[in-house]
């Protein structure tokens, strides 16, 4: 008798609350790149910021923490995000459910277990970006697409926060804490968005209110829709922690 390979069961928590077309369209971004991937995995997303309804750890193989907008640099937070930083917390001592934290929710992940956030050094950061895998990176995420065993990767960014100071028993995959991965092989989060298409980057760039291009010129602005049509490895890192979710054994050997 042949055995069923068991569902993948997936939970997405959505940590930003907006009507503008992009909100939507983030949250399709992640089924259909799981989807691309494995096809018949389950998703159920999640909104605690408008119920407090978060997803119950023992039902789901990976939990997904999204990207947001609340400042994480702020000593007193909202009481949502305080329930979310609970809840990693819990996640993280459970026996078997994994967690992948997205931009904010890389940095809540952080924050929620003893790490510390600043404003970007740099700037603001949008746009497909150039990132460097450390030597635990190349081990965990092995060839690029082209076979190579490269230390370049690219994603879509779009952040003006980011980790200060790691939390405690975690590793870096790359450079800048851009990807991170704690010790005990259970959580794993990017600064950067592997789910994220030209079409989710255009229209929050689109919807923008100023806090990103109030200060640019339209070549400025332009610039960075330019940006977004480069490629990037988004596909490639998700479908690497996708196997990841049913990793028994952790896959770096140091």
């Amino acid at each position: 008798m042949v055995s069923k390979t068991p569902t993948l069961k997936i939970a997405i928590v959505r940590n930003y609350d907006t009507p503008a077309t992009w909100g939507q369209l983030m949250i399709d971004s992640f089924s259909n790149t799981i989807k691309s991937i494995v096809p018949g995995a389950a998703i159920e997303t999640f909104f605690p910021i408008t119920n407090g309804v978060f997803p119950d750890i023992d039902g789901f193989d990976l939990i997904i923490l999204t990207g947001g907008t609340v400042n994480l640099t702020l000593p007193e937070v909202e009481p949502w995000v305080e329930n979310t930083f609970d809840f990693i917390r819990t996640v993280s001592q459970s026996s078997s459910t994994k967690l992948m934290g997205i931009c904010w929710g890389h940095q809540a992940i952080c924050r929620a277990l003893g790490g510390t956030i600043r404003f970007n050094s740099q700037g603001d950061c949008v746009g497909v970006n150039s990132l460097k895998f450390t030597d635990n990176g190349i081990e965990f995420f092995g060839k690029s697409k082209s076979g190579e065993q490269s230390r370049e990767f690219s994603l879509h960014k779009f952040h003006k926060r980011q980790i200060d100071k790691i939390a405690p028993n975690f590793i870096e995959l790359a450079e800048d804490r851009e990807v991170l991965l704690s010790k005990d092989d259970k959580i794993i989060s990017f600064q950067g968005h592997p789910e994220m298409t030209r079409e989710v980057a255009r229209g929050i760039l689109d919807a923008d209110d100023g806090a990103y291009t109030g200060e640019l010129t339209q070549g400025q602005v332009d610039d960075l829709y330019a940006l977004f049509e480069l490629q990037n490895d988004g596909l490639r890192i998700f479908g690497r922690v996708l196997d990841w979710c049913s990793e028994k054994e952790p896959t770096r050997s140091t």
